[in-house]
C-alpha cells in the first residue's frame, strides 16, 4: 500500500506541469514544451502541497483570497436580501394593523418574519463558516511556504 501511493503522489506531481505556448494567436497546452517560449503552469488543485517557484505559491494563496471576497460578497449580498425582506414583511405587519385584523393574520405575518429572520441567519452562518475555513487555508499555505524557504 504504501508503494502504491507512492507511485500515485510521484505520478500525480509529473503531471502537475503543463506548458502554455501561442503560435500563431492561437493558445496550446501540452504536457511537453510545445514552443522554445513555452510557459510553465502549475495545474495542481489550489490547497496541494507546495513545491515550487514563489509564482506557483502567489497562485494558490491569490486563488484561496479570491474565493473568501466572493464568499464575503455573498455574505453581504445575503444581509442585504434579509434586510429588504425584513422591512417589506414589517411593512405589510405595519398596514395589517392598522386595519383591524383578525388575530390569526397577525400571528401568520409575525410567523413568515420570524421563518424568513431563521432561514437567512442559517444561509448566512454557513456562508460565515466557508469563510472561516477558507481564511485558515490561506494562513495554512503561508505558513507552509515560510517553512519551506
Amino acid at each position: 500500500m504504501r508503494y502504491l501511493s507512492l507511485l500515485f503522489f510521484g505520478a500525480f506531481s509529473a503531471q502537475a506541469t503543463v506548458y502554455k505556448c501561442e503560435t500563431n494567436g492561437v493558445v496550446e497546452f501540452s504536457q511537453f514544451p510545445c514552443a522554445k517560449d513555452a510557459e510553465a503552469v502549475d495545474m495542481r488543485p489550489v490547497g496541494t502541497a507546495l513545491s515550487g517557484t514563489p509564482g506557483e505559491f502567489k497562485q494558490q494563496v491569490d486563488a484561496v483570497k479570491r474565493k473568501s471576497r466572493f464568499v464575503e460578497f455573498q455574505i453581504a449580498k445575503l444581509e442585504q436580501e434579509k434586510t429588504l425582506l425584513l422591512e417589506e414583511l414589517k411593512a405589510e405587519q405595519y398596514k395589517l394593523r392598522r386595519s383591524f385584523p383578525r388575530a390569526e393574520e397577525v400571528a401568520a405575518i409575525a410567523q413568515k418574519i420570524e421563518r424568513t429572520e431563521q432561514r437567512y441567519a442559517e444561509r448566512i452562518s454557513t456562508e460565515r463558516a466557508t469563510l472561516r475555513g477558507l481564511q485558515a487555508q490561506a494562513v495554512s499555505l503561508e505558513r507552509q511556504y515560510a517553512q519551506n524557504q
